[in-house]
């Protein structure tokens, strides 16, 4: 059976959702708990990992895909790079105040921290400029799944406060909105088998690392928070990620369908999602 590649006037889907750039400013009073997800400690530092390894992640993305724009000829697909640029900005800087919350908590997050920039600082960008998009390309798959569960179960984040429900819940929104990017300027730029596998070689070798890496984090926090023997917690951590609402089983699930040839991100229409939660956003988030 003859497997079809996407080829480079396949990947622009003529309707594709508008990425707009949104400036929330959200601030983080000190009175928020420290473990502020309902599921417990376990589920609220595997939250705050990945929020501490955003800002540098993001900045990294953005670079991996603005190397090529001077290669892009597509009038919408050069569009969407900038709204994506611009999105990501916002999220670095976002989550910057979060993570600075954290430290304020007594956290000590700049070991991660320090620990995320030898990625993309050091590691990532000794690589080809083509494994460095089709890196960016994985994680962000990683991260549109991570959205879907947020925009879509209302368990993902459960009753924590406000204003962290919000972040997580903007962010998911704009990630939704701009997750075929990445993968468009690779798609147009590296086209054919050899694309196919560099894409996929990376994904496979990402998915080890990306696992590795966040537990890693969500345990060393875990220690600075007092939990790290905490068994109830981790039982709770357990449940939330593999039994219901089962974040991470369900962004798992979602892994294998990126390694087939024909695979595009927009596969998993979220249009229903991103204009509720974009009503959402005017209505509750807008700011003149």
């Amino acid at each position: 059976m003859r497997l079809v590649l996407p080829e480079a006037d396949q990947v622009n889907d003529p309707a594709q959702q508008t990425i707009t750039p949104r400036h929330p400013d959200f601030t983080f009073d000190d009175d928020l708990p420290l473990n502020w997800h309902p599921a417990g400690p376990a589920v609220t530092q595997f939250y705050n990992a990945l929020s501490l390894s955003f800002p540098e992640g993001e900045r990294f993305f953005v670079d991996a895909v603005k190397h090529y724009r001077n290669q892009i000829t597509d009038p919408q697909l050069l569009k969407d790079v900038r709204g994506f640029a611009g999105q990501e900005a916002i999220h670095s800087n976002e989550h910057v105040s979060f993570n600075k919350w954290l430290d304020s908590k007594g956290l000590k997050t700049k070991p991660i921290e320090r620990a995320v920039r030898m990625g993309p600082a050091v590691t990532f960008r000794w690589l080809p400029h083509k494994y460095q998009l089709a890196l960016t390309c994985a994680l962000e798959h990683y991260t549109a799944l991570f959205a879907e569960q947020i925009l879509s179960n209302p368990e993902a984040l459960g009753d924590a406060p406000q204003v962290l429900k919000d972040i997580w819940t903007w962010h998911a929104l704009e990630e939704s909105e701009h997750k075929a990017v990445a993968f468009d300027v690779y798609a147009t730029l590296f086209p054919g088998w050899r694309g196919y596998i560099a894409r996929s070689v990376t994904m496979a070798v990402m998915t080890v690392d990306f696992t590795f890496a966040t537990l890693l984090g969500q345990t060393y926090l875990m220690y600075q928070a007092g939990d790290l023997w905490n068994g109830k917690a981790w039982r709770d951590g357990f449940k939330y990620q593999m039994g219901t609402p089962g974040v991470w089983r369900k962004v798992m699930g979602g892994i294998p369908e990126y390694f087939k040839p024909s695979f595009h991100p927009n596969d998993r229409s979220t249009d229903e999602l991103t204009t509720k939660w974009r009503k959402w956003y005017a209505q509750t988030l807008q700011t003149n």
